[in-house]
């Protein structure tokens, strides 16, 4: 009886913790950013200090990627996003955001340089976008359409395969 009842205090404790009940902060909760949720504006700037901001892309298909240097899983899809980027350049914008938040600013930008990107990357030094996303693990891969709706969120690495069926399925939508 006595096991039980600390097994039920531990989970109860537990519960608290993971959801914030007991938190003193009155900042709210971040809700998971998915299908048919309103893609979150942030305006971010590149390594060469242009400024990108999603409200000023609205109309326009949208294709963020969020990545850091460091994620294994970020390098091995990173030719197929940039091969993407030229594949779909006349029909969707592809923005990668780095979580500089969690990563190292000149490691980022070598990465950048080293896997030839052409597409435009945002420093996220602050954090904001990914509190925004609600980013937790990463590579995760946005899809957003002309009206500023969330068509798909896709956590972890894409094959390519998986990467195309996801710009078809943006270009569908309106």
């Amino acid at each position: 009886m006595r096991s039980r009842l600390l097994f039920a205090i531990i989970c109860c404790l537990s519960f608290l913790t993971l959801a914030g009940c007991g938190s003193q902060s009155d900042t709210p909760k971040a809700t998971v950013v998915k299908a048919g949720s309103p893609a979150p504006d942030f305006s971010l700037s590149t390594s060469s200090g242009q400024e990108i901001s999603l409200a000023a892309l609205h109309g326009k298909k949208v294709v963020l990627n969020f990545w850091a240097s460091w994620c294994g899983p970020c390098k091995t899809e990173m030719p197929d996003l940039q091969a993407m980027s030229k594949k779909y350049e006349d029909h969707v914008q592809l923005i990668g955001v780095n979580l500089t938040s969690d990563d190292d600013r000149e490691r980022a930008v070598q990465f950048m340089l080293e896997n030839g990107l052409t597409f435009p990357s945002v420093l996220d030094v602050e954090g904001t976008a990914k509190k925004s996303y609600n980013i937790i693990g990463l590579p995760v891969t946005i899809s957003i359409d002309g009206n500023g709706t969330v068509v798909e969120r896709r956590d972890g690495q894409l094959t390519h395969e998986t990467m195309d069926a996801m710009f078809t399925k943006l270009l569908q939508q309106p």
